[in-house]
């Protein structure tokens, strides 16, 4: 395999506590004009912060707090979900806070580019997934930005089409197309990536790491694991093939997680939203729906899943599935104790409206609690 070292970039942190319009100044403020609580405590009052605004103030108090606080799952454990939108018509990009309705500003290191010259595809382990945008001539390339740090990590020019990428905890890129039985995959400091195949007839249909190990749906509804090894992969099939009896109900399928365990989860859009979530149960061979989550919460992205968030998350309601929608500062709601779905929209200065012809930009899940 040919590879060699690829340099990692560090630019400023993408996010930023500069206050905006919709900021809430009773909590900064109190942070900003309190007697400085003992520095024992500090990381105990961030972890219990719902702001990453106040985050940032209470980090930038000085340099001992500073160095007490850097970004991380512990510390950022009561940060709630946020939805990365565009700014209408600039196309600019800013973190929606669910709870609070507000937004966060933040730059990125491309903000000189023309927006549809990059696109933010995902977030996963601390990193935004962008990519460039696709050409006769200019194959796309994917760019990580880890949101907190500012570290970047680029990879080489994409070979073959794909509309998916997953990573791994030890951030293994993998693309893929659904339908195809093409799978592209990249190691940090890799020259090239390596594109293996499956066998005839098998097709992949979805991807998920799940606790280190690669999950796909295949040929439909039957699950296998995923062994990659340069140009090659090895499928490991979960079961038998499922019969029209045994199939789960559904139009959109992919696969989710849930404390380690692998999910089903579908969407049905044709007459009302729907969404059923399945846990494989290997004795009885079939996918079997279930109705709790024990509180946790799934949330899915435009293309796939994104994540699984605890019960104790302020804001967020569990046992649902929220799932970005396809216009800007859309999202949807799906209780699965009572079947009921909320659609939701983002109102923020810049929002564009429900009625506009712009291309669609889908929002971003970011998990601060997740980096």
């Amino acid at each position: 395999m040919a590879t060699e070292k690829r340099r990692r970039h560090r630019s400023p942190p993408a996010a930023t506590p500069g206050a905006s319009s919709s900021s809430t100044p009773d909590a900064a403020a109190a942070v900003a004009h309190s007697p400085s609580p003992p520095v024992d405590l500090v990381p105990d009052i961030a972890c219990r912060l719902t702001s990453l605004e106040d985050f940032f103030a209470l980090r930038a108090t000085c340099r001992a707090y500073r160095a007490l606080l850097p970004p991380s799952r512990a510390i950022l454990a009561s940060q709630p979900p946020l939805l990365l939108i565009a700014l209408f018509p600039s196309f600019s990009e800013a973190l929606f806070h669910l709870p609070l309705r507000r937004l966060h500003r933040f730059r990125l290191p491309w903000a000189h580019h023309l927006p549809p010259s990059r696109h933010t595809l995902l977030f996963a382990h601390g990193f935004l997934v962008t990519a460039t945008t696709a050409s006769a001539h200019y194959p796309p390339k994917l760019l990580l930005l880890h949101l907190f740090s500012g570290e970047q990590l680029r990879l080489p020019k994409v070979p073959a089409p794909f509309t998916r990428v997953i990573l791994s905890d030890d951030l293994v890129a993998v693309l893929f197309l659904p339908g195809r039985a093409t799978v592209q995959h990249c190691h940090q400091g890799d020259a090239l990536w390596q594109v293996a195949f499956a066998d005839p007839p098998h097709i992949f249909e979805d991807m998920l790491f799940v606790d280190g190990t690669l999950y796909a749906l295949v040929n439909g509804l039957r699950l296998a694991r995923v062994e990659l090894s340069d140009n090659s992969l090895e499928l490991s099939f979960v079961g038998e093939e499922l019969d029209d009896e045994s199939r789960p109900a559904g139009e959109r399928f992919m696969l989710g997680e849930c404390g380690g365990e692998v999910l089903l989860i579908s969407e049905d859009l044709s007459e009302m939203m729907l969404c059923r979530v399945f846990r494989w149960m290997a004795e009885e061979g079939k996918w079997v729906m279930i109705t709790s989550l024990g509180g946790r919460t799934l949330f899915l992205g435009f293309h796939g899943f994104a994540a699984c968030i605890g019960s104790d998350c302020p804001g967020i309601r569990g046992d649902c599935v929220y799932a970005a929608g396809p216009w800007l500062g859309e999202w949807r709601e799906y209780s699965l104790a009572d079947g009921t779905c909320d659609v939701r929209y983002a109102e923020y200065p810049g929002a564009p409206p429900l009625n506009n012809n712009s291309p669609v930009r889908p929002p971003v899940w970011i998990f601060p609690s997740l980096c």
